[in-house]
């Protein structure tokens, strides 16, 4: 073997040019396969992040009968013990706090919109959630102040609202009466998350039940999980913290980012099958180069082949030496394409991409700020992995052609 490998190596340093050119496919296509699925990885990330931080949570408890009936709000199936509910999350090492949910209809007195409000605790709220931060007019909501309400920044400009404006709101109680009061805006948010600027309403839960007539409403409590490395990482997590709580909290519906972003998770999947065709046909694209690669050396090289096989080689050694040949070829392509790809992912992680110099390309996906790739082992293994087999794959055609040539007809080959 070690004989093949220093004539295979040798073969393939003669035919530089072609050498170069299949190499440089295939570096591309690796290269290339590895950075956009590090790209790929980051958005799911940041999508997955952005969710938790302004809308879903990380965990959210809620009571079953309320989850079945979801799509009516049902007001009266709110989980019947919050505080114990708290408890065992706190318990547990999370940051929790509760929260209520429910339709109500904004009003300027000449338009109105009907929204999906959230009436939260402003203090706790803030440790699970960062829509605090989101703030870009007036404050947060207070404990100090009454009848205060914070709504999405594009809900305001389209009522013609700012800071300080008042707003009618108005809502169907647990009894199906409706309540309506006036409230001031005391702040705007603007978060990565379309439909809470369109119709983002926030309102100090005790404000908002009152508003209900429901003075111990809650419709779910939701907990934020430490940062994990990496996407996967974040979700097992959450599904062993969600296990452990079911444990704790018989009776009541707990749920992880895998069931609460089922949607965008089941999309991601879907998304990452048709990633795979990019290695695919690059690589079939380098398979015919170094197909061709292989068939020029053969054809060049019958008289070779013909002296050879009079010095004994065999059949069977002569095919496993141009197959040497491409798989030479192929590691020269892979390693550099793994190198290459490997640059790429670090300038991503270490720099990111604003979002913001690409417009509105990513509709109402949850993505905003900057987009930063995510390391993925796997994909690098299987990326140079694939890269080698493809080339022994593409090598074996020609290989078997040169493995049949007779040594007489190959002496006499002009």
């Amino acid at each position: 073997m070690g004989t093949l490998w220093k004539i295979a190596v040798r073969n393939t340093l003669r035919h530089r040019r072609r050498t170069i050119i299949t190499a440089v496919v295939m570096t591309a296509g690796i290269g290339t396969f590895i950075a956009f699925d590090s790209v790929i990885s980051g958005m799911d990330r940041m999508a997955i992040d952005n969710m938790s931080a302004y809308t879903l949570s990380s965990l959210e408890v809620r009571n079953p009968a309320y989850v079945d009936d979801i799509e009516a709000n049902p007001l009266d199936k709110g989980i019947s013990d919050p505080q114990a509910v708290l408890s065992a999350m706190r318990r547990d090492g999370l940051q929790a706090t509760p929260r209520v949910r429910f339709v109500a209809t904004v009003s300027n007195y000449d338009d109105q919109i009907p929204v999906l409000a959230c009436a939260v605790e402003p203090v706790d709220d803030t440790t699970v959630f960062k829509l605090s931060r989101a703030v870009v007019a007036g404050t947060w909501l207070s404990t100090a102040t009454q009848k205060q309400v914070v709504l999405g920044a594009q809900l305001a400009r389209e009522l013609k609202l700012g800071v300080g404006d008042s707003v009618l709101i108005s809502a169907q109680t647990v009894e199906d009466v409706t309540n309506a009061d006036e409230y001031q805006i005391v702040g705007l948010v603007n978060t990565p998350l379309p439909e809470v600027n369109a119709g983002g309403l926030f309102m100090p839960l005790s404000e908002a039940r009152s508003l209900l007539d429901a003075p111990t409403l809650v419709t779910e409590v939701d907990a934020a999980l430490p940062r994990a490395s990496n996407l996967s990482s974040t979700l097992a997590l959450g599904d062993r913290t969600a296990a452990r709580l079911r444990a704790q909290l018989p009776g009541q519906r707990v749920d992880a980012m895998t069931y609460l972003a089922r949607d965008y998770l089941s999309l991601r999947n879907a998304k990452a099958k048709y990633s795979f065709l990019l290695i695919l046909v690059v690589l079939l694209i380098a398979a015919v180069g170094i197909v061709n690669t292989i068939l020029m050396s053969v054809y060049s090289r019958v008289r070779e082949i013909g002296v050879l096989r009079a010095y004994g080689m065999t059949p069977r050694e002569i095919k496993r030496l141009f197959t040497l040949e491409g798989l030479a070829v192929g590691i020269v392509g892979s390693v550099f394409g793994l190198a290459l790809g490997i640059v790429c992912d670090a300038v991503m992680i270490a720099k990111g991409f604003a979002l913001s110099e690409i417009g509105d390309a990513f509709g109402s996906l949850p993505l905003g700020g900057t987009l930063y790739g995510e390391w993925n082992p796997r994909t690098m293994i299987f990326g140079f992995v694939f890269g080698l087999a493809i080339s022994v794959i593409a090598a074996r055609i020609p290989a078997r052609r040169a493995a049949k040539l007779e040594p007489t007809a190959a002496l006499r080959f002009q």
